[in-house]
Order: structure tokens, then sequence, then C-alpha cells
């Protein structure tokens, strides 16, 4: 008789250890690029903040990536839309989002995170930026830095949002910025085990717009290993207004020509006039066509939930049901358009680019910041930096054991969604639009007898399920240590 004999905490181990990820993406040149098979990720993506700004209250033990059950709704109805990252604004770095950053790591969507609040100490003062640079600050975006790091589908981090907002702002925040940055990136080269990219989300103000871009991406004394240099530069756009706007009447021609030297990445970290509504979203065919992607990288709609702004894409009800709106649908429609092969399609020009150095006569205004005498980091700092955050909040992979979507879900005609879910991707994917519906189909509402036609996302690569994925996993790794661990004969 044979018996093999291998401890049932290493079995536990095993299972543990096969949770999938996305790869991660780092930044060459002008493009975001994954790290393991070179493709190019170009950003198709939403902003993601359930409530609004005026929602986010530490004290509740709430933000929006906090809520497991929510994130799997919401992870469902944007596999299903198509997209590929989400950009949250106001986090708790003390909240555990461990089961929401796994959710839409299984689905293949990818985080851009703000590091700081619209609470007090807890972002810039664009008025008096020295007097909110401090090491209460730091600890604060150090904190983000901690909760978010470890998991894979962390894109990266923004290291402000429209700060620099008017002329008088132009004149002094700027080395505050780089400032931030350097700290940030300082942080997550001594306590993360991986490069995470950080950048800044500017406002589409024309007069200081370039002078923004051109004072980040520069390399002080031309080195490029500057940490004050951001690694991306988003931007806040809504000139594109309705159907009848073009590339050229909403400007975009002009902003593909001003940042055509970019050495960065550069995309809408905000976009989706609302001036006429319903949405059509024909930018979209704009964005991602031959016009624009050798320079921009992609953008997020302005927003996935439905807020006094009136920018929904879906409305989330308080008893958690939730009905997707007609923006939903036709921006699910442009996306199905998109030829998701040739957006990952690199340019061996682009990914090789060396900045320019910084000097003044980047800058144009004359009312803009011309010094690059970036800020020395505040007292504790340092120390903040060289020891770590005191009892940070490490957020980690967990595995994800529901893929059905408990809450009720209408589609925009009435009907109910059925077999709402998420559809867990391979390791070497993410989410792409091409058709497909992942997610369910709505039946039939008491008020309505039609049936959905919303198509949904796929992926790139062969689909595996959960938990086709997850016992591959743990045998492949059983095999392995087999011809380790000793047999007893």
């Amino acid at each position: 008789m044979f018996t093999t004999h291998i401890p049932v905490f290493l079995l536990l181990a095993l299972w543990i250890s096969t949770v999938s990820a996305v790869q991660t993406i780092k930044v060459q040149g002008s493009e975001f690029v994954n790290s393991v098979t070179g493709d190019r990720l170009q950003i198709i993506g939403v902003a993601y903040q359930p409530g609004g700004s005026s929602g986010f209250n530490p004290g509740s033990g709430i933000d929006p990536l906090s809520n497991g059950t929510n994130c799997l709704r919401d992870a469902a109805l944007m596999q299903r839309l198509g997209i590929n990252t989400i950009r949250v604004y106001n986090l708790d770095p003390a909240l555990d989002h461990d089961m929401c950053a796994s959710i839409f790591n299984e689905v293949g969507i990818y985080m851009l995170l703000d590091v700081n609040s619209p609470l007090p100490d807890q972002s810039i003062n664009r008025g008096d930026p020295g007097s909110s640079y401090d090491s209460d600050y730091l600890t604060r975006i150090f904190g983000v830095v901690e909760a978010f790091k470890n998991y894979p589908n962390t894109l990266g981090f923004f290291s402000g949002n429209e700060v620099i907002n008017d002329d008088p702002s132009g004149g002094i925040v700027p080395p505050y910025l780089r400032a931030v940055t350097r700290d940030l990136k300082d942080y997550i080269a001594k306590h993360s085990l991986r490069t995470i990219p950080v950048g800044y989300s500017a406002a589409d103000v024309s007069d200081i717009l370039l002078d923004t871009w051109e004072y980040l991406q520069c390399a002080i004394n031309g080195s490029t290993s500057d940490m004050s240099r951001v690694d991306f530069f988003g931007l806040n756009s809504y000139s594109w207004c309705g159907g009848s706007a073009t590339f050229e009447s909403s400007g975009y021609n002009t902003l593909v020509a001003q940042f055509s030297n970019t050495t960065i990445p550069v995309f809408f970290s905000e976009y989706g006039c609302n001036k006429v509504t319903p949405r059509v979203f024909d930018e979209v065919q704009v964005l991602y066509g031959p016009q624009m992607t050798p320079v921009m990288s992609g953008g997020l709609v302005y927003e996935y939930s439905q807020e006094i702004s009136d920018y929904g894409l879906v409305v989330l009800y308080d008893n958690q049901t939730a009905q997707l709106l007609t923006d939903y649908d036709n921006l699910q429609s442009q996306y199905n358009k998109l030829n998701v092969t040739l957006l990952e399609s690199g340019n061996s020009t682009a990914t090789s680019l060396t900045p320019p150095t910084c000097n003044s006569s980047l800058i144009t205004s004359s009312s803009f910041n011309t010094s690059f005498a970036i800020p020395s980091i505040p007292s504790g700092g340092q120390g903040l930096i060289n020891n770590g955050i005191s009892n940070p909040n490490n957020g980690k992979l967990v595995q994800v054991t529901q893929d059905s979507v408990p809450q009720k879900v209408y589609s925009t005609n009435g009907g109910l969604l059925q077999n709402l879910a998420i559809k867990p991707l391979a390791s070497d994917e993410s989410n792409t639009p091409n058709g497909q519906d992942t997610s369910g189909s709505a039946s039939a509402s008491s008020s309505s007898s039609a049936s959905s036609t919303a198509t949904g996302a796929s992926t790139t690569a062969t689909k595996k399920s959960i938990a086709g994925r997850r016992e591959v996993g743990a045998l492949s790794t059983l095999g392995f240590i087999a011809l380790l661990v000793p047999i007893v004969w």
C-alpha cells in the first residue's frame, strides 16, 4: 500500500496561492505597456465614485472599494460594458479593500487611484501649498500607497487632481506637485515590490494646460531617474459635446498637435460632456482611432454612477438595486466597434523616448512658475520614507468565492437582467469590448416585453471558468510539489 503525506497546511497554502492576477502595467516612453506581454494598454475606463465626492465619509467605514457585494454588481456591469480601468477619487486607507480589488482583478479591470481627498489636511491647498505640505499629509498619501501597492491591478496613483486650475495657482503650486510626486515615488521604491506609476490629472484650462504638462514631464538636469517627474499626465476634457461635434470643432486636433512630442502617456482622466443628452459618445471612435492613438492613451468616461451632476451611466438605488441608463447602452455600442487588436499594438519609437531637460524656456505663460527648485521634504517626512508609516494597512488579493450578482439590476427598458455575473479571466487577460454578452441578458419586465439588446465584453485570450482555473492552478502546483515532498512507501 502506498501512502503520500502532504501536510494540510501545505495544501491550504497551495490553494490560496492560486488566486489569479492580471499582469502589472508599466510605463515605457509615452505608452502604458503590459509588463509580461509587451502589449500596449489603451485605457478604456470610467470614473467610479458612488455617492460622489460629497458622500466620502471615513467615519462611516465605507468608501467606493470597501463593499464587496456592491463591487461584484458594478464589476459585472463594467465587464459587460467593456472597460479595463476605473478611476477612484476618495479612499480611506484604513479600510479593507481586498474583496473589491480582487473582484476587479478577476475581471481584468485596473485601478487608477487618487491619493488625496476633499477632507481637511488630505490634499495640497492650491492657495497656500506650503502650509498643507507636511508630514501629516504625507502619512495620508503614503497610507493609500500601502493599502493598494500589493494589488497587481493597481495601475497607478494620481498625486493631484486639478490643483492647478488658474493663473494664480499656476504661479505657486507646480513645485509642490513635483515634490509630492517625488515623495510618493521614493516611498514606493522603498516599500513596494514593484514600481507603480505616479501621475497628475489636469484641468482643461487652455492658458495653463501645456505649461502644466511641460513643467511636470521634463527631467531636472536631464536625469531620466528624476523622481519628481510624473510618469503619466491625465487631462479632464469636456470639449466634445453632442453628435454634431467633430475632431476639429471639439479641439481634439489641437490637443493631438500640442501633445505630439510627449514622452509620457497622456490620456483623458475624465471626459464625456453632458450638455446634450442622452450622450451618444461618438468621440469614442475618434479617441481610439488612428487620429489620436499615436499620441493619446485612451480615457475615462465621467462617470459610472448617476449623481447630482447628471453624468451617470447607471442609477444605484438605496436598496442596492440598479438600473442602466441610455448612456450606458450608447457607450457600450461605441466600445463594441473598437478594434482591440489595433489598440494593443505598441510603437517602438513611442516606448523609447527621452524626456526634455527642465528649463524655463519650456514655459510660455508669464504667470506660470518657471523655477525647478523643488521643496525639500517636510520635517518627519524622510523618516516616513525610510521606515514606513506606522501600522500600515496592507491590502492583498483574496479568493473571490461568488460570481453571481445577488442584487437586482434592470436594463434601460425596465427588464430584469438575468444571470448577471462576473466572468473571471485568465491571468494574462484584461477586459476588452468586443460585443459578446458576458454577463446575462434582460428578461421582460411586467411593464415591458422587450428584451435587452445590449452586448457586453469579452477577452483577448481563451477564457476559463473560475472553478476550472482554480482547479488547474492547484493541481499544477501540487504536481510540482510532488517532486519535492518525500513519499512514504
